[in-house]
């Protein structure tokens, strides 16, 4: 089990590395202890500021501290910070340390011991990343401000944000565990290197970028200009950049599914930089907006409700509160602090909250009524591991019902909606049934709990599977936990009767089983923009969520499966990508007490080819049935201004489109019957937006360049099992 504690809210820890001496490791310190210790419930202490106190014990849940707020962190005593290099990791392991490194060359994972003694508390956790910043990368001035801690079977987490100057880099978390001595056992981070740059002169305001970004998306967009900001973000090239960030809604919402808004980032010279897909408002997710005040005139009584539900009756007990002050009745919990309300009144009215009332206690829309039932069961299931609410302090939750675009259109989907004044934010449509499944709204309040842990969110790619496959694992452990289904195939949303996904047998939904399949989408530049899914982050969810089908089958119980992946999430980043959460997987198996999951777990990620570079595992894969193409590109530059369109050359119609993975690279697979022929184009764009074509190539009859002259055009056949390079595209 597990108990989150929050601790020293927000308080700054940029200490410089100035005060502190400096040198290398000469000594090897003691081995890192690999037992678990039993899980103790405590409390961790909030510190004031001007005296000491000591740690009491506790059963009571967490609350939520605002007593202290950026307070300057008291010099410490300059201590000799040895600076570490791997093998002295390694050394103080015995060379079983795991070490990952990300594409930088950076270390991003440590799973074991990487401090010489014990620390105290998230001050001292600090030290011990001062030792590592050679490893990490990071740059004297900019270390992260702690957020918040907790406890687990244990063990300590802490979660920080980097800053620079008055502002907070985009995505950069770190996560530090310490072991049940006190030894820093665990790091995970996404700090960003290369800070040290000047901010350019501003010349464009809050307004002008707003304006900006609507010029660059069209209509059907609405900006939230209480969210615009100025931030730091290091960008694909990784350079860094300050930005004004602008949230807007998402009209294709239906199409990513799970995310109501979308980020753009505005460069001070007024130049657009990118966008992607998020669930993630820049608001203060710990302060306290008092919205415990609306349930305290409320009275709740179990009411029973029959609805049919994929053709069943189904028939469940949820809360109705009675309001003395009106004397209506509301969906509502006072107990849990999850309250009903209008979706249109509070996204386009000026977070105008309607509560959804009724002077019958029986009178409800079924949709609704079972929505909410859901909800409840999700809280109670994260509830049962010690995790109140999304942000396990016990954030109310406010479920938004009737979820439509501004001019009233319903939008067909379900959605967490991030943290908005101080509410756990969910949006439900009245044009679907998919929230009739618990196991879909187990996967959106998921998604609030990852997002918490994360402090981020790059909703693309590696990092937008791994994200969306924590949240089918929970939503389907809590469903099956929560005795809400007999099905067996680990399904998503079957009890809607809009099945999407299987987590047993990812073909049965078109989904890939291993990097490289046919149902694979490559990572791309694009898929930051929406593009094939946001590069795959549904599709390619099961490369990670067909792991934990294989954890049951091979005998881990629900209870441990979820212990176990509630572990990792806690330990996961905004960039941490499949050899990172194969770090973390490993740690997490270590610190729930699962360590026999750990040759599994490895040789799921060899099985599914997730080690390494993963852009080459593909480009080398070849299977029956299909020829692999691979088409090179001569600079990324180009490479992300272009599609490659594969068209039938019996009908013209097109069989496939596939863009350049992060190599420069676009490799897919062609279906080889020994019949079928292909011909193969490349449409080139003026930018990485595809803003206006410039140009058209077509891979000519010899298959040896490519040409501009229709009729000198290539017809193609397939080999099975082969792989071809085609010309390089320049």
């Amino acid at each position: 089990m597990k108990d989150r504690k929050l601790r020293l809210l927000a308080v700054l820890l940029t200490m410089s590395l100035l005060p502190v001496a400096c040198s290398k490791k000469e000594t090897t310190t003691a081995k890192k202890k690999t037992e678990n210790s039993d899980y103790e419930k405590h409390e961790m202490e909030t510190k004031d500021p001007d005296e000491e106190t000591e740690p009491t014990e506790t059963t009571e849940p967490s609350q939520r501290d605002t007593s202290v707020r950026y307070s300057p962190t008291p010099t410490p005593t300059p201590e000799v910070i040895p600076i570490l290099t791997e093998q002295d990791i390694q050394d103080m392991n015995g060379g079983n340390a795991l070490i990952i490194r990300n594409d930088q060359g950076n270390v991003s994972t440590i799973v074991g011991r990487y401090f010489h003694r014990p620390v105290a508390d998230e001050e001292e956790a600090i030290d011990a990343i001062r030792g590592l910043q050679e490893l990490l990368g990071i740059e004297t001035g900019y270390f992260p401000f702690i957020m918040y801690g907790e406890t687990f079977n244990g063990y300590t987490y802490y979660t920080y944000r980097q800053i620079k100057g008055d502002l907070t880099v985009e995505n950069a978390t770190l996560k530090v565990v310490l072991d049940p001595e006190g030894y820093p056992c665990m790091l995970q981070s996404s700090l960003e290197t290369n800070l040290d740059v000047v901010a350019p002169a501003l010349k464009i305001d809050a307004a002008g970028a707003e304006q900006i970004v609507l010029n660059r998306v069209g209509g059907g967009y609405q900006v939230f200009s209480e969210y615009t900001m100025k931030t730091c973000f290091v960008d694909d090239y990784h350079v860094t950049r300050h930005c004004f960030e602008v949230i807007t809604n998402n009209p294709d919402g239906s199409i990513s599914f799970d995310m109501p808004y979308i980020i753009h980032f505005v460069d001070y010279d007024g130049s657009y930089v990118k966008s992607y897909p998020t669930s993630y408002l820049p608001t203060d997710q710990l302060a306290d907006y008092g919205n415990d005040s609306y349930f305290k005139d409320l009275e709740p009584t179990e009411r029973t409700f029959t609805v049919n539900r994929n053709g069943e009756n189904f028939t469940f007990s949820v809360p109705i509160s009675y309001n003395s002050v009106d004397g209506k009745y509301y969906l509502a919990d006072p107990e849990r602090n999850i309250i009903c309300a209008d979706f249109y009144e509070f996204e386009y009215n000026g977070h105008n909250l309607v509560f959804e009332s009724s002077d019958d206690p029986d009178s409800w829309s079924e949709n609704h009524v079972i929505t909410y039932y859901n909800y409840i069961k999700s809280y109670d299931f994260y509830k049962t591991f010690n995790v109140y609410s999304t942000d396990g302090f016990g954030m109310p939750m406010l479920i938004l019902m009737g979820y439509c675009e501004q001019d009233g259109t319903p939008v067909n989907n379900a959605c967490n909606m991030g943290v908005v004044d101080g509410w756990s934010l969910f949006g439900a449509s009245d044009v679907n049934t998919y929230c009739y499944s618990l196991d879909v709204c187990a996967h959106e309040f998921t998604h609030g709990v990852s997002g918490f842990a994360r402090q981020g969110n790059i909703y693309a790619n590696e990092y937008g599977a791994i994200n969306e496959a924590f949240s089918d694992i929970m939503g389907n452990i809590c469903e099956m936990y929560m005795g809400e289904t007999s099905d067996t195939d680990w399904l998503l949303a079957e009890t809607s009767g809009n099945t999407m996904r299987s987590m047993s047998n990812p073909y049965m939904y078109n989904q890939p089983m291993y990097l490289g399949d046919p149902y694979y989408i490559a990572p791309s530049r694009q898929g930051l923009y929406g593009v094939q899914d946001n590069g795959g982050v549904h599709l390619n969810n099961t490369l990670v969520s067909y792991l934990c089908y294989k954890l049951y089958a091979n005998g881990m119980s629900l209870y441990d499966l979820a212990h176990f992946f509630l572990c990792a999430m806690e330990m996961h980043t905004p960039t941490a990508d499949y050899d990172d959460l194969y770090g973390i997987f490993v740690a997490a198996a270590q610190l729930s007490g699962n360590e026999a999951a750990i040759p599994l777990i490895t040789q799921h990620w060899q099985d599914t080819q997730l080690f390494g570079d993963r852009s080459k595992n593909a480009e080398n894969f070849a299977i029956n049935g299909y020829q692999r193409i691979n088409v090179p590109f001569a600079s990324e530059d180009v490479a992300v201004r272009c599609i490659v369109s594969v068209y039938y050359a019996s009908t013209g119609s097109i069989a496939l489109q596939a863009l350049a993975q992060p190599d420069g690279v676009a490799s897919f697979l062609i279906p080889a019957d020994g019949s079928t022929q292909f011909i193969f184009i490349i449409e080139e764009y003026s930018d990485e937006f595809w803003s206006s074509q410039i140009g058209e190539m077509g891979l000519d009859t010899t298959g040896a360049g490519w040409t501009t002259d229709a009729n000198s055009l290539g017809i193609f056949t397939m080999d099975s099992g082969d792989i071809a390079t085609l010309p390089t595209y320049s």
